[in-house]
């Protein structure tokens, strides 16, 4: 499945794969922004109550310095007889601003390991003798920026690793509304859903002062069969306990250094 227009890397699994009270209190998210001014005439049509969710969530993690969240997805994989085949994985997101970041998924189609240091950014998969390794610029934003265009490639759900992932989702939208109320594994949440040129995408964000994301799906409504991509979030942490040793890659000896391309390729 390839990266396309609105929330590009949010699907970007399926392209990869076939891929202490101080501290607690210096890293506490900002308060959710008060709702936008009314859109002008020529603006796309977005429900106020839809574009002041995700405004308030992307406020939430983006002022966040550090956070972890674990995610489970599911996605489909359209053969050339029309056929759409369903695959899952598990993802865990380790997250410290300004430049650190590590991401493992696990799931049907095999692992990946990511490890970004501020310096350089390492793909890995376990089941190959290789893995690739780029400099890398020392802001998370710049980096994430740069992986698709120079290395042909992303991490899954990165748009929300960004330090304003309103910014990188908002454009493409050409119309939004709310949905109501809904529960997703418990949690009592907001369904927004979107419309955009390339795919349509709901996301459920979570009430009350932690506005977070509970769940999100994309339809590629463009491709063949229209294939969807859908993750279910939990164990959001905002004050996690993190091991500097986590975003140093961890390779056995003798793993080979080669280019990006081919171990987002490998399978």
């Amino acid at each position: 499945m390839k990266c396309i227009s609105v929330l590009p890397r949010l699907g970007a699994i399926a392209a990869g794969m076939l891929l202490a009270a101080t501290a607690a209190a210096q890293n506490k998210p900002a308060a959710p922004a008060a709702a936008p001014a009314a859109a002008s005439a020529s603006a796309p049509a977005i429900a106020e109550q839809a574009d002041r969710l995700i405004r308030e969530m992307s406020a939430y993690i983006g002022s966040a310095n550090e956070f972890t969240f674990h995610a489970d997805v599911t996605f489909d994989h359209v053969l050339s007889s029309g056929q759409k085949l369903q695959f899952s994985s598990a993802e865990d997101v380790v997250l410290q601003r300004p430049g650190r970041l590590y991401v493992e998924w696990n799931g049907d189609l095999g692992a990946r390991q990511f490890w970004y240091d501020g310096k350089t950014v390492t793909l890995y998969d376990p089941a190959m003798p290789f893995y690739a390794s780029e400099a890398a610029p020392p802001e998370l934003d710049t980096m994430l920026a740069q992986l698709l265009p120079k290395l042909n490639f992303v991490p899954p759900l990165a748009d929300l690793l960004y330090h304003d992932p309103y910014k990188t989702v908002r454009g493409n939208i050409e119309y939004g509304f709310d949905l109501g109320q809904a529960d997703v594994n418990g949690r009592s949440c907001r369904a927004l859903a979107f419309v955009a040129k390339d795919i349509d995408w709901q996301i459920w964000i979570e009430n009350g002062p932690q506005p977070t994301p509970c769940k999100l799906v994309i339809t590629y409504k463009n491709q063949p069969s229209q294939p969807q991509f859908t993750a279910v979030f939990s164990n959001w942490n905002f004050a996690p306990r993190i091991a500097e040793p986590v975003f140093t890659p961890e390779l056995p000896p003798g793993t080979e250094k080669i280019p990006f391309a081919t171990v987002t390729a490998a399978k």
